[in-house]
């Protein structure tokens, strides 16, 4: 099996990615989708099943991970500007030759719809002076041979039976889950607060901190980003993200706090007292813990106290 170049060196700033995605997995394409922005590169598995395979590797993080949190990663970053995605179909060997003696036919190959969808996607309005404007990229042209033969494509559209960008983004989360999450990660946080102040530490500057050192995986928490924001054991979100995602966010917060608790004896007994109230905490609130998964995560970064 070879990957055969249908696009190469798209903009993030012209594509999006979840639709190139969505799209790809309507023609049931088999290939793979690389994305690859500053210290960071993806490649997105479309296998012959309509199913996807994700892997990144953050060489700024120095982590190699891959699942449903890597794609939620991925989509994420993939909006940033000034990365570039390479679009690969996979195709028999013999696929990509022909013999001398055989008259090649020329006809519209899948990649010619792909390099379509690519042009209606990538056009993008820029605001200047009041005015909009519409930007469009130029895509790549390549060779339009005989497409692999036995390639029964449907046609378009249909509906995939498992639509990865709203497991992605959870748009089917009720607003009143939606709302029970972030009381429910609130009340986490406060706990933690309210424990750090009995021994007049500063869980703000802390969780300050911490969710600044993770805003590269998790660009909502960036303090920059007007998205997130928790004041007074309140968290206020004024974008809608994945649960599973926000839910690790938190968690991957408070682990980074309590690993610089526990490394420093001084506060061994504040450590120890955190982490009690967290178990107390997980025992009062387990059946909505499990319900967004947050039990085995969080009880994971406390197994130590």
């Amino acid at each position: 099996m070879k990957n055969r170049p249908i696009h190469e060196n798209l903009d993030t700033s012209f594509v999006n990615l979840s639709a190139l995605l969505r799209y790809l997995r309507r023609r049931q394409f088999v290939g793979k989708v690389r994305v690859e922005l500053s210290g960071y590169e993806a490649d997105v598995i479309l296998t012959a099943e309509n199913q996807l395979k994700v892997l990144e590797h953050d060489r700024v993080a120095g982590r190699i991970s891959e699942g449903e949190e890597a794609l939620q990663r991925l989509l994420i970053r993939a909006r940033e500007p000034g990365g570039i995605i390479h679009v690969y179909q996979t195709v028999e060997e013999n696929a990509l030759s022909s013999k001398a003696s055989e008259p090649i036919i020329k006809v519209k190959p899948f990649a010619a719809e792909v390099r379509q969808m690519i042009a209606e996607i990538t056009a993008k309005p820029l605001h200047q002076n009041g005015n909009s404007k519409t930007l469009k990229t130029q895509t790549p042209t390549v060779e339009e041979d005989l497409p692999p033969p036995d390639l029964n494509l449907p046609k378009f559209p249909f509906e995939s039976k498992n639509d990865f960008e709203v497991k992605a983004r959870q748009k089917n989360l009720a607003p009143s889950d939606w709302e029970t999450l972030l009381n429910l990660t609130a009340e986490l946080l406060q706990t933690v607060d309210r424990t750090l102040a009995e021994a007049n530490l500063d869980f703000a500057a802390a969780f300050e901190k911490a969710r600044s050192e993770i805003a590269g995986d998790y660009p909502f928490l960036s303090p920059s980003s007007n998205v997130f924001d928790y004041k007074s054991g309140k968290i206020i979100m004024r974008e809608k993200t994945s649960a599973k995602l926000f839910a690790a966010s938190i968690i991957e917060t408070l682990r980074r706090i309590l690993e610089k608790l526990s490394r420093n004896p001084k506060f061994a007994n504040i450590y120890r007292i955190t982490t009690q109230n967290i178990r107390t905490l997980i025992e009062r609130r387990r059946p909505l813990y499990d319900k967004f998964s947050i039990t085995p995560a969080l009880e994971k970064i406390i197994r130590a106290g």
